[in-house]
């Protein structure tokens, strides 16, 4: 009569087993690999067989080494023999390897212990290939360190060569590029074309991507979450540019303010100590400007204003420096110039001034003092004597030039 008591009950008549050991290592929903003392492959299941790449009859009686890297096969051969030698508990590792037959390699979570037989013990592995998983959690953690650089105020381009290389290293693609609007590149690795997937990050700025094969929802999530993190980037740093912009420009003009153009003025002067040349300070005062206030109001003035600040930048040199230095007053400073140097470029400021500003449907002509210091005193002594040449000029009647 035969037993009824579940799975693995034996046949009454002869104790047999109901269900062999090799079915059910069969199936398992894991590769199972069973290896002798001598440190030969006994057993492999389907699973195994797919998972290393072999057919049955190729691993049976092989080395067990034929399924490790070269690398570790030492390791590994010393961990087995010492399971032989021990009574070792049945255990876990996330830091196995595996080999393909086609030489590629995986990363394996193993579970392995030696069993008794009737022809002796065995050292049974049981594992999956968890290489995606791996990919997937370093992908997580990468873009997490990213995203927590980025919020640190990490460089753009740094951030733009880690997402770069950490799309190039678990994505199946064949180039990957950062580029910035104007198409000036601000991290590449291999091959990119035009017709390339592209991915925006900011105004004018993208990731573009070449994929080898379409690209799987999960993978297109990574490449969106590393454009999401250089997009902040980019925006943080546009921030960070227009509040530095700010607080040193005029917010009306866009001319350097008082503290944009004393430390130009200081560099000005630090440079004429090592060339020859003197540093000039020109400033520029507009003439009766308070009339144009009063009769039309400061919302005028202040667009007569923001023109007149394109007209004076339009004037110098691309090294000088105009700044608006208060109401209606500039201040130009000029590197490495003499003195009539600086009466030709009061001459181009007075006629960039002279030119008409029509505001609304009303024609505006303005005229300017402009006084002249040269030399290379201190910031302070130059402001002063440009100033005060500037007084003399006004005396005089304004609409013109004293140095």
């Amino acid at each position: 009569m035969e037993s009824t008591e579940g799975p693995g009950r034996t046949n009454a008549a002869d104790g047999e087993p109901l269900v062999s050991p090799a079915a059910v290592l069969e199936g398992l929903p894991d590769a199972v690999v069973a290896i002798t003392r001598e440190e030969r492959i006994i057993f492999v299941n389907a699973l195994a067989e797919e998972l290393f790449g072999y057919r049955r009859e190729e691993l049976l009686g092989e080395p067990a080494q034929t399924l490790w890297p070269e690398r570790l096969r030492k390791r590994y051969s010393d961990n087995m023999r010492l399971y032989f030698a021990t009574e070792h508990p049945l255990r876990f590792s996330t830091e196995v390897w595996g080999l393909r037959r086609d030489g590629s390699e995986f990363a394996g979570e193993m579970s392995w212990g030696v069993v008794a037989t009737a022809e002796g013990p065995l050292l049974l592995a049981i594992g999956r290939d968890v290489t995606r998983r791996r990919v997937a959690q370093e992908r997580v953690r990468a873009l997490a360190a990213m995203g927590e650089r980025a919020l640190a105020g990490a460089d753009p381009a740094e951030l733009a060569a880690d997402a770069v290389a950490l799309i190039r290293r678990t994505l199946p693609v064949a180039g990957a590029e950062v580029r910035l609007a104007g198409a000036v590149v601000l991290a590449s690795d291999g091959t990119i074309s035009e017709d390339s997937l592209r991915l925006g990050i900011g105004t004018g700025n993208e990731v573009l991507i070449a994929p080898e094969r379409p690209l799987t929802d999960e993978e297109m999530t990574i490449l969106r979450a590393a454009a999401n993190i250089l997009a902040t980037a980019m925006e943080r740093l546009r921030d960070e540019d227009r509040m530095r912009h700010d607080a040193l420009h005029d917010p009306l003009t866009g001319l350097a303010n008082r503290t944009l153009l004393y430390d130009r003025l200081g560099h000005a002067l630090a440079q004429a100590e090592r060339a020859p040349g003197e540093t000039g300070v020109l400033f520029v005062d507009l003439d009766n400007f308070k009339r144009v206030n009063d009769d039309f109001g400061h919302s005028v003035g202040d667009q007569l204003l923001a023109a007149l600040g394109g007209r004076l930048e339009s004037a110098v040199r691309p090294a000088d420096t105009v700044a608006r230095f208060g109401g209606d007053e500039f201040v130009v400073v000029c590197e490495h110039t003499d003195r009539a140097g600086a009466l030709a470029l009061a001459d181009r400021l007075e006629s960039a001034i002279a030119v008409p500003v029509t505001v609304g449907e009303i024609e505006h002509r303005l005229s300017a003092s402009i006084g002249i210091a040269l030399g290379n005193a201190d910031t302070e002594t130059l402001i002063r004597d440009a100033d005060a040449a500037l007084y003399r000029a006004k005396a005089a009647g304004g609409a013109r030039v004293a140095t």
